[in-house]
């Protein structure tokens, strides 16, 4: 059995033995998010960004296969599809960003999700990186040359092979505009885990060689209806 958790809040501007404000919460549903605080009106009103994408999703997860969630931000798509996967390891680089996706799969109590905190790239990217910071809900962050650069964060970069990761059957992908690099250092875990399917964001005009290679891999890639994300399969 394992542990569950509630959550308790204090006041900034007292000590942690002042208990006159102490705030309780004990969440009863069991699949918990912790989201940005900038976008809250619009999560209230729309509820889970690509909610009904993430239910679309579960078709290509099975409970005998490793899903990969690789940018995981908050961990949506991990902590949605973890009830269909057998494992699910959680890829998020940027610091605040990944202590969020760590609080929501312990309020969500899945044991089944493994969260890491490195970026992914191909075997040049392969060590310390300046992720360039872009929003402050933790999205669009990306270690390319970008405009409208909020701060700037050290991260890890490792390439996918280097897990050495079998039994996979399902990868998302989000990294901004780093797709290319990460399916370069992963290569051989496509390989080995008979080419799963990947679902990924792009802008197709401007990422021509992503495109290629994973049609050189042998994939056929479809444009999702009503999203810049595409569902690269081999058949």
């Amino acid at each position: 059995m394992s542990t569950s958790y509630f959550i308790m809040t204090k006041s900034e501007n007292k000590s942690l033995d002042n208990n006159d404000d102490n705030q309780v919460v004990l969440l009863n549903n069991s699949q918990t998010f912790i989201l940005p605080k900038n976008l809250m009106e619009c999560y209230v009103t729309n509820g889970l960004f690509e909610s009904n994408l993430i239910e679309w999703s579960k078709q290509f997860c099975s409970k005998n296969k490793i899903f990969l969630d690789i940018g995981a931000h908050t961990g949506t798509y991990s902590i949605g599809l973890s009830l269909y996967s057998k494992e699910v390891y959680s890829f998020e680089p940027q610091k605040m960003t990944y202590y969020a996706l760590c609080g929501s799969v312990a309020l969500s109590n899945r044991e089944n999700i493994t969260c890491l905190n490195v970026g992914l790239g191909s075997e040049d990217q392969v060590g310390k990186k300046t992720l360039n910071i872009i929003s402050n809900d933790g999205g669009g962050s990306t270690i390319h040359e970008t405009n409208n650069i909020l701060r700037k964060e050290e991260i890890f970069i490792q390439t996918l092979d280097s897990y050495e990761l079998s039994n996979v059957g399902f990868i998302k992908m989000d990294v901004e505009d780093n797709e290319y690099f990460v399916l370069v250092g992963g290569t051989k875990t496509l390989r080995e885990n008979n080419f799963p399917p990947i679902l990924f964001e792009s802008n197709r005009r401007q990422n021509d060689q992503l495109f290629d290679y994973l049609m050189n891999l042998g994939y056929h890639i479809k444009q999702i209806n009503g999203f810049n994300m595409f569902l690269a399969k081999i058949n």
